[in-house]
């Protein structure tokens, strides 16, 4: 039970040592690429307001 426990802690160690180096390679590579953006570019546009559906009129009948 020993040996099982110990294996299975030295794999989630693994994984865990590999996600974070993932992670900060990752983060590095975000943050290189957003240095290297212009300010102009990184601001969204602002977008068109969609056009409402007009509201059919009712109709009533003259008597």
């Amino acid at each position: 039970m020993d040996k099982t426990t110990r294996i299975v802690r030295g794999i989630i160690d693994e994984e865990a040592e590999q996600r974070l180096l993932k992670t900060s390679r990752l983060r590095k590579a975000r943050l290189e690429r957003e240095a290297a953006t212009p300010e102009d570019t990184v601001a969204a546009k602002p977008g068109r307001a969609r056009a409402k559906p007009r509201a059919t009129a009712a109709k009533t009948t003259a008597k």
